[in-house]
């Protein structure tokens, strides 16, 4: 009489490799779009941080001047990364209403952001 002897089949091996084969092709295929929404998601961090810096620039600015409200100039900044600046400022009377766009361009999807603030006159 035959003992089965302790271990696993041919077959039983062969399994347990497609098996493992399918869930590393399955993982990496999501590798792919996970790293474009990792650098999409750096470029929109850039633009927030873009704007928030410009806006802080502009509010000592207009705090510089005072007690005199005058109305920062307009601009625009390239920066080396490529982003790209525009700001200008409107009196609306004891008030300064602020706009700032940030632009990165990007090989498939543009990040671009407006933000529109006031503030008042110091």
């Amino acid at each position: 009489m035959r003992t089965a002897s302790p271990g696993f089949t041919l077959l039983e091996v062969l399994i347990a490799l497609l098996l493992v084969t399918v869930g590393v092709l399955g993982l990496a295929g999501t590798l792919g779009p996970i790293a474009t929404m990792a650098g999409e998601g750096r470029m929109h961090d850039r633009v927030a941080l873009a704007l928030a810096s410009r806006a802080d620039s502009l509010r000592a600015t207009l705090r510089a001047g005072a007690p005199a409200c005058v109305t920062p100039a307009a601009g625009v900044q390239r920066h080396a990364d490529g982003l790209l600046e525009r700001w200008s400022a409107l009196d609306l009377g004891g008030v300064i209403e602020v706009r700032i766009e940030a632009v990165v361009p990007a090989l498939r999807h543009t990040a671009s952001d407006t933000l529109v603030t006031r503030l008042p006159c110091p």
